[in-house]
């Protein structure tokens, strides 16, 4: 039967554990290096912590260390990922093949989407090579997604929400261009977050000081049955470096859509155990965001970007009706709270300010600088709201049955969960209880009150006409010592029955790789090298390319189709002049549209 997993980020064991008490079935997390999120690395002793709470449900942990990685790292990476198998963590996600040229342990290996993951024949290449899973390049429109879920066999991973790279995953070097803070290391300085001019090639502007680079978030929620039929069976939330709150949030949100799909769909089940309480009613918009899309899961469309900001707006609450001095009306059906953040579009500027009070003419804000009658209002921190998703903390629960047998010298205790359980064996003692009644009553009972634990005992059977005389504490005790055997069985089953990547080796689809396949270090080369590639490419953060003029992004984002300017929709006479180029500061850009393969390149123009 088919497992479908919701895949939650983590920048530390805290969130991870409320990721998994909101329905993840696996979460995803960096080491203390080597992750592409640098700010979001965690000690071994963190990752273990997680791991021990997410196999008590089956839920999976996932080790980022998919960033490209020089010679002279090489013992660091090969001892963390040793460290890591040591753990319980159940897949690597790595970009850098000199891993799997590594004296590795028996671990299982995700191919990250800073691989190139676009292509069928790149899919297949993964497959064949022995990788367990490939998580598929953010581009892909559903019809590409089901051509390769058709062709391969190998698990699927794709994103359905969070923040947007522009560029191709793993093919964006505008951050090293400009400073030295690599992508592929991890350090990116999100250079497409920041205003541009763009130009034309009679030198005219025609936008100035706009985010053009800065893509919308994603939410698939539309499609998530769509994803399901093209063959992803892991669908991934963006946002390692987003706090509790936001990851509770979008994962309850998930959680419930694919938890509505299995119930109406039997041929699938969830990849994890256990019962979620979700303490609030989950709302994406009430969340960072950016305004959102489903990218290109249902081909190109235009309003991929917010040209004014590259900040989150929140949630749309309503329309400015009337205005005082320090005060103003709102048109809506949203009631808004003090320490609320609303923000607005002001002279094609995003500003912001915070509710301070509520009178009866309307809502007292800090500032009214730019609310007018008419500006349109996004609560982009939601108070109440907040405050609600930080109390949703109960632990997620595994459902035991538990049946005692005093028919034989000694007490027979057993604890069932699914097709795990644990037993014990009690002294009956000597002495018989005088109520046996309330005897009976105290056994259920205390055998019932699991607390805190990671179980919630569904029933309790007594079999045997007469019960011993033992002391509330004595049960209590003969309880944590059963379920705390049923939790260490059900972690040492999961490791014990972790899948394992067989690397193998088999010829690459080119001979020739350049700088934008990321070889960093001697085993990638050798990697490629016993697979047929004969002309290997430097990475651009060990050298440059030699030409005045080179690639820093490739992107399926095109700034003429949002500007409604394509190439291939409107007459000669109403394109731009070409070339065009992007301004900021010192920095210059050209573009140049590749309109073959619908794709748009960034050339650095620097000397």
């Amino acid at each position: 039967m088919p497992q479908l997993e919701l895949l939650s980020p983590a920048r530390d064991a805290l969130t991870a554990i409320a990721a998994i008490n909101h329905g993840a079935d696996a979460v995803y997390m960096g080491a203390a290096r080597f992750g592409a999120r640098q700010q979001a690395g965690n000690s071994l002793e963190e990752i273990k912590q997680v791991v021990d709470y997410a196999h008590i449900f089956g839920a999976k942990v996932y080790v980022a260390v998919n960033t490209i990685f020089y010679d002279n790292e090489r013992t660091v990476v090969e001892n963390l990922i040793f460290d890591l198998w040591k753990l319980g963590v159940d897949a690597i996600i790595i970009q850098d093949t000199g891993i799997l040229e590594m004296e590795l342990p028996p671990m299982r290996f995700h191919m990250s989407t800073q691989a190139n993951n676009r292509t069928l024949e790149q899919i297949v290449f993964w497959e064949k090579t022995g990788l367990s899973r490939v998580i598929l390049a953010r581009e892909l429109s559903l019809a590409q997604i089901s051509d390769i879920g058709k062709k391969t066999s190998i698990e699927l991973e794709a994103f359905v929400h969070g923040a947007l790279c522009v560029s191709y995953s793993g093919n964006c070097y505008m951050s090293c261009d400009i400073n030295n803070r690599s992508a592929n290391r991890g350090n990116c300085a999100q250079p497409c977050r920041l205003p541009y001019d763009l130009v034309d090639g009679a030198g005219k502007t025609v936008q100035q000081n706009k985010h053009l680079l800065s893509l919308g978030d994603l939410d698939a929620s539309s499609v998530l049955e769509n994803l399901i039929d093209a063959g992803i069976t892991s669908f991934k939330i963006e946002g390692r470096l987003k706090d509790s709150v936001y990851v509770k949030n979008i994962t309850a949100h998930y959680h419930g859509l694919l938890n509505r799909f299995v119930a109406a769909n039997p041929g699938y089940q969830r990849a994890s155990k256990g019962l979620c309480s979700i303490g609030f009613e989950p709302d994406p918009a009430r969340s960072f965001n950016r305004g959102t899309s489903v990218y290109f899961y249902h081909g190109r469309t235009t309003g991929l970007v917010n040209t004014n900001t590259p900040k989150s707006l929140g949630k749309w609450v309503g329309t400015v009706k009337e205005t005082g001095k320090d005060w103003f009306a709102l048109e809506s059906n949203e009631t808004l709270a003090n320490g609320d953040g609303i923000c607005f579009q002001h002279n094609e500027q995003l500003l912001g300010t915070q509710i301070n009070g509520k009178t009866a003419t309307g809502y007292k804000p800090q500032s009214m600088d730019g609310i007018f009658r008419g500006t349109e209002l996004y609560r982009n921190r939601d108070h109440e709201f907040i405050k609600q998703v930080e109390k949703s903390d109960t632990p997620r629960k595994l459902p035991v049955k538990v049946s005692v047998c005093f028919n034989t010298p000694e007490i027979q205790i057993l604890a069932v969960s699914g097709s795990e359980h644990s037993s014990l064996q009690v002294d009956f003692g000597t002495e018989t209880a005088q109520n046996q009644e309330r005897a009976a009553a105290n056994w259920k009972t205390q055998l019932s009150k699991t607390g805190d634990t990671c179980f919630d005992v569904a029933g309790v059977e007594l079999q045997g006409d007469i019960l011993p005389h033992l002391p509330v504490s004595k049960i209590n005790e003969i309880r944590r010592i059963l379920l705390d055997k049923l939790q260490e069985q059900l972690q040492t089953k999961h490791i014990e029955s972790r899948t394992v990547s067989e690397i193998r080796n088999v010829s690459y689809h080119s001979s020739i790789l350049n700088y934008q396949h990321n070889v960093a270090n001697r085993l990638a080369r050798n990697f490629y090298s016993k697979r047929g590639v004969s002309d290997i490419g430097q990475a651009f953060e060990l050298e440059k390319p030699a030409n005045k003029e080179y690639t820093v992004m490739t992107t399926r984002y095109c700034v003429l189709f949002e500007l409604g300017k394509c190439k291939k929709l409107i007459p000669k006479e109403q394109q731009l002049a070409e070339p065009l180029f992007l301004l900021h500061r010192e920095r210059k850009y050209r573009l140049e549209f590749d309109c073959k393969e619908c794709q748009m390149l960034v050339k650095s123009t620097q000397s």
